[in-house]
């Protein structure tokens, strides 16, 4: 299970450095989605644009090399709930934007793709955070 478990937490660093990439090469694009979501005050958008991304990247490399992974795969589950959320509720309002979470570009609007998607990450990021809390039970 060792090794399963350090697959699964290293295809999900993978799956937040994949995120990151599009956000950090153009935050401008990021932002007017961060704003088409309607959620993040205008004050904090260009904030959010410029930090988030690298957030992402700290936790997708904590999780690839295993340093921290309880604290990055809690971390990855607890971003993947809120970016559900936030999509779950930009939907509802009736808000047509973009996802925003692997592209800036116009070809990934919030749809029940999306939520699949991202909620089958989601599921992945609770996996491996449930597999170090138990393996660090065991130590």
């Amino acid at each position: 299970m060792r090794i399963v478990g350090a697959v699964l937490r290293v295809a999900l660093g993978l799956v937040f450095l994949a995120a990151a990439w599009d956000k950090i090469v153009d935050p401008l694009a990021f932002a007017k989605i961060i704003r088409n979501y309607q959620i993040v005050p205008d004050q904090l958008i260009a904030g959010v644009a410029l930090v988030l991304p690298w957030i992402e990247v700290v936790v997708g490399m904590c999780l690839i090399t295993g340093f921290l992974s309880r604290g990055a795969s809690l971390s990855a589950s607890l971003m993947m709930a809120v970016f559900l959320a936030a999509m779950a509720w930009t939907w509802h309002k009736g808000i047509s934007t973009q996802c925003g979470c692997f592209t800036t570009k116009a070809d990934d609007a919030i749809s029940a793709r999306t939520f699949v998607r991202d909620g089958s990450i989601l599921a992945l990021a609770v996996l491996v955070t449930v597999e170090s809390f138990v393996r660090a039970r065991r130590v």
